[in-house]
């Protein structure tokens, strides 16, 4: 009798949770991407803090497509600009001169890379907002 062997297919995101980092070329350069560490959190709490405020208002349940990413990075693009440059190691004057199409992909490869990093942080505000009104209780009628 032939007994089947359950392979564990091989996981695609292994890696990529060990070494999120990515290196790419952009501006006549090969930059490597970084995810955001604990102490640049840290130092560039305003700037996290604005984007993921405003990709919170943009969404009910956590999901964020790529529309209000633009959007949200749009709104603050100072903010966007120094983490950009801060996950790349590169001057934001260098962030900022780069074309169109280049800039894009260095935006989208920060996502990716820090994408996780944001993400719990929108979740748990979306949580927080969600259970708020039932943390306060009832509110109180005026004597």
């Amino acid at each position: 009798m032939a007994r089947k062997v359950k392979r564990r297919a091989p996981a695609a995101d292994d890696l990529t949770i060990l070494e999120p980092n990515r290196t790419l070329p952009i501006g006549g350069h090969n930059v490597t991407v970084r995810e955001i560490g604990f102490f640049e959190s840290l130092r560039l709490h305003a700037e996290i803090a604005a984007l993921v405020a405003d990709l919170v208002e943009h969404t009910d349940d956590g999901n964020v497509d790529l529309g209000r990413l633009h959007r949200v990075c749009a709104a603050h693009p100072t903010a966007t600009i120094t983490l950009l440059a801060q996950a790349c190691d590169q001057p934001a004057e260098w962030v900022q001169a780069l074309p169109g199409a280049q800039g894009d992909l260095l935006l989208l490869t920060f996502w990716a890379v820090n994408a996780d990093f944001f993400l719990q942080r929108v979740l748990a505000a979306v949580e927080l907002r969600r259970v708020a009104p039932a943390a306060t209780g009832p509110a109180s009628s005026p004597p």
